[in-house]
């Protein structure tokens, strides 16, 4: 098993510290540890794998559903998608570190399993699960948003390179993000025509301050022309 002095090692790398340690080993203990020594297949990582699974996919998404109000949820999916995955999680928990901490079999040990993207995301997700049990939902989602928040925001900064895939309001969103948290808002200036053949007019803006206009023939049409002409004004989007 992992020397004691790895897991305090590990335990500052996280920026948190287990109340259970077993919790820990169990997290790091990969099958074939197990299986080479004959011991019951639950003191390997695959039950908090399981359960860090959940961990991890609701903290993403809790995040980014605060970061992109604007974003539809076919967007939102697919931005998960792309974060939650075993290239997504093993790049993480590459650049923690996570696979020198891994309590492996000698011959999983000697076939570079340390490397391989699969176990990185398994180990990644049963940390998530064991500091859940350990410490609570707080603790746990912490961990997650913490360790993925240069890939989020990343994620985020390559969805809005595609932003010809999305609507109009969800490619501004994006692109003010870039900048930190920003306080867009649609405001319905005015109404035109008889109530069967309506034009609405809306200004989109940032922070009170005008970003452009739209009009359309419902309110929605309206915002998302409005969200068009802001990202003609801010250079991003070639006009029609």
């Amino acid at each position: 098993m992992s020397e004691n002095h790895d897991l305090k090692e590990l335990q500052r790398k996280i920026g948190y510290r287990f109340k259970d340690l077993s919790l820990l080993q169990n997290a790091l203990t990969h099958t074939s540890y197990v299986n080479e020594r004959g011991f019951d297949k639950t003191m390997s990582n695959q039950r908090l794998e399981y359960l860090g699974d959940a961990v991890v996919e609701l903290s993403v998404t809790k995040t980014i559903f605060a970061k992109l109000p604007d974003a539809g949820e076919g967007f939102l999916s697919c931005l998960r998608a792309k974060l939650v995955c075993t290239a997504g999680l093993s790049r993480v928990a590459r650049s923690m570190g996570l696979g020198k901490y891994l309590i492996l079999g000698k011959g999983a040990d000697k076939g570079n399993e340390r490397e391989n993207p699969t176990v990185l995301e398994d180990a990644f997700e049963a940390l998530a699960g064991a500091i859940f049990l350990d410490g609570g939902w707080k603790k746990a989602s912490a961990f997650v948003c913490n360790a993925m928040e240069v890939s989020i925001l990343n994620a985020i900064d390559s969805a809005g390179e595609s932003r010809t895939k999305w609507d109009r309001k969800t490619a501004l969103q994006i692109e003010l993000q870039k900048n930190g948290p920003s306080r867009i808002t649609y405001k319905l200036r005015k109404e035109e025509g008889p109530p069967h053949d309506r034009i609405f007019y809306v200004d989109v803006c940032l922070n009170d301050g005008l970003l452009g206009s739209g009009r359309g023939y419902s309110k929605k049409e309206a915002e998302q022309d409005a969200a068009g002409h802001a990202l003609e004004a801010l250079n991003v989007l070639e006009k029609d």
